[in-house]
C-alpha cells in the first residue's frame, strides 16, 4: 500500500482528484499529517468519514514503534530504539538544551561505510529508510516530547548513501504548508560523498553541511575510514568549498581526537594548511570507546589541547558536548546490544 505522510501537497492534491473530493480536502489532510502529526485517517475528525474510509484503503503510512527509551540523568537526553514495520530496529536521539531542543535521525538500517572507531557499522548495512519512515521517526519524537527545533541528521547511515529519500524528506518538514521547519536548523553530516555534497549545493535547499573528516592526512584517513580510498581530503574540501559558496552556510568538519593518532603538532598544521583563511568551523569530538576499538581512547584534556594548537594557528574551533553519555547515547552502541541480545 502506497504511504501518504511522504507526499507534498500537490501530490495530495492529485490522489484527492483522483477520489473525486474537491481540492481544499487535500490541505486538510496535509494539515492534519504535518501540523498535527495524526498518522491515522480515522483520527482526522475534519474529514468526511466516507473520504477517511476511501484513503485508508488506498494509503498508510509507515509506523515506528517505540520498544526502548533510555533516559539520561546527566543532561536529559532521551534515546530511542524503534522498530520499523518489517522488523528492523534504528536509534534516534532527542537532546534538550536551554533554548532548543534537537532531534538526532538514522537514514539507514545498519550502515556500510566501515569506519573502524564506529559502533553504526559493526553489524553491516540492511537498507535505507523511507522518506515517510524519515518523516515518523521525526513527528513520534514530537508526540512523546513535543515540537523539535533542531534537527541534526547523524545517527545511524550515510545520509548520502539515501539522497532521494533525503532530500524528499527535508523538502516535507521545512514546507511551508506543512511543519514549516526552517532548512537553517537541519543539519545533514556526511563522510564525504563528493559528488553529493554537489548535487545538496544545488538543490536550494540551504541547509548546513557537516563532514566527518577525522584525520588531516589521506594516509591515516584510508586506514581508519575506507571512504578515504574513493574520495581523497582535497576532493571533499574542494566540494565543500562550493557549497559554501553556493548556499552561504559554513561548513563544519567534525574532528573525533584519537589520542597520539590524529592529534599531533603535524595533524594541526596539516589542517591549518587546509582550512585556514576559509570560513569553516572544526568541531572536535571526544572518542566514543567501543569494544572493537578498545586501544584507542582520548579524553577531554586531550581534546583541549589540540582544540588549543588549532586556536593558536588561527583556525575556528569548537569542542562538541557529550550528550547522554550514562545512556550509550552515541550512534549504533543501544541498536547492537539489543540485537546481540535478541540474537537478531
Amino acid at each position: 500500500m502506497e504511504t501518504i505522510n511522504d507526499k507534498n501537497l500537490n501530490e495530495i492534491e492529485i490522489l484527492v482528484d483522483k477520489l473525486n473530493e474537491k481540492k481544499f480536502r487535500a490541505k486538510q489532510i496535509y494539515k492534519q499529517i504535518h501540523n498535527n502529526k495524526i498518522n491515522d485517517f480515522f483520527e482526522m475528525t475534519d474529514i468526511p468519514l466516507n473520504l477517511r474510509e476511501k484513503l485508508s484503503l488506498e494509503y498508510c503510512f509507515s509506523r515506528v514503534k517505540k520498544i526502548h527509551e533510555y533516559d539520561s540523568k546527566l543532561d536529559g537526553t532521551k534515546k530511542y530504539l524503534f522498530e520499523l514495520n518489517d522488523g528492523n530496529v534504528i536509534e534516534t536521539v532527542f537532546m534538550p538544551y536551554k533554548k532548543r531542543n534537537t532531534l538526532c535521525i538514522s537514514t539507514q538500517v545498519g550502515c556500510a561505510m566501515g569506519c573502524k572507531f564506529c559502533a553504526s557499522t559493526k553489524n553491516g548495512f540492511i537498507r535505507n529508510l523511507t522518506s515517510s519512515e524519515l518523516i515518523e521517526q521525526t513527528y513520534e519524537i514530537e508526540r512523546i516530547n513535543g515540537d523539535i527545533s533542531n534537527i541534526v541528521i547523524m545517527g545511524i547511515g550515510e545520509p548520502f548513501y539515501n539522497y532521494d529519500n533525503l532530500v524528499k524528506y527535508i523538502k516535507i518538514i521545512t514546507d511551508k504548508n506543512g511543519r514549516n521547519l526552517s532548512h537553517r536548523s537541519i543539519t545533514v553530516s556526511t563522510s564525504g560523498i563528493v559528488e553529493k555534497i554537489y548535487e545538496m549545493a544545488n538543490e536550494n535547499l540551504d541547509v548546513n553541511l557537516a563532514v566527518s573528516l577525522h584525520f588531516s592526512n589521506d594516509e591515516l584517513r584510508r586506514k581508519y575510514m575506507p571512504i578515504g580510498k574513493k574520495y581523497s581530503i582535497e576532493e571533499i574540501v574542494e566540494a565543500c568549498d562550493y557549497y559554501f559558496k553556493n548556499t552561504g552556510r559554513r561548513v563544519s568538519y567534525e574532528y573525533m581526537i584519537i589520542s597520539g593518532v590524529n592529534d599531533t603538532d603535524k595533524d594541526a598544521f596539516n589542517l591549518h594548511k587546509l582550512f585556514f583563511g576559509k570560513n569553516i568551523l572544526i568541531n572536535l569530538i571526544t572518542l566514543n570507546p567501543i569494544k572493537e576499538f578498545k586501544n584507542y581512547k582520548s579524553d577531554l584534556i586531550s581534546t583541549n589541547n589540540f582544540a588549543n594548537k588549532l586556536t593558536k594557528l588561527g583556525l575556528n574551533v569548537s569542542i562538541r558536548k557529550s550528550m547522554g553519555k550514562d545512556i550509550n547515547a552515541s550512534c549504533g552502541q543501544l541498536r547492537n546490544k539489543y540485537e546481540e541480545k535478541n540474537g537478531i
